[in-house]
């Protein structure tokens, strides 16, 4: 059994790569988080300083466009 893969259809833009780079290396920090009970960029960049606050917002943000990408079309990609 032979599978093709259309490569036209996989390829996403530049703002879509990065959200969904965002998004996965939040959830890994949040694996941590439940598994280990260690928050990489809390270890990282201190617990409740200003960098934290605003890489949980961009990772958040980045979650509600993935959302978001459910239900509508991206206008650069069409995906």
């Amino acid at each position: 059994m032979e599978v093709s893969v259309d490569t036209k259809s996989c390829k996403y833009c530049c703002c879509c790569k990065i959200v969904g780079a965002i998004v996965i290396i939040g959830a890994l920090n949040w694996g941590l988080v439940g598994v280990a009970d260690f928050n990489l960029v809390d270890y990282i960049f201190g617990n409740g300083s200003i960098a934290s606050r605003v890489i949980y917002s961009v990772v958040g943000l980045s979650g509600l466009a993935l959302l978001a990408s459910h239900f509508m079309e991206c206008t650069a990609c069409r995906k």
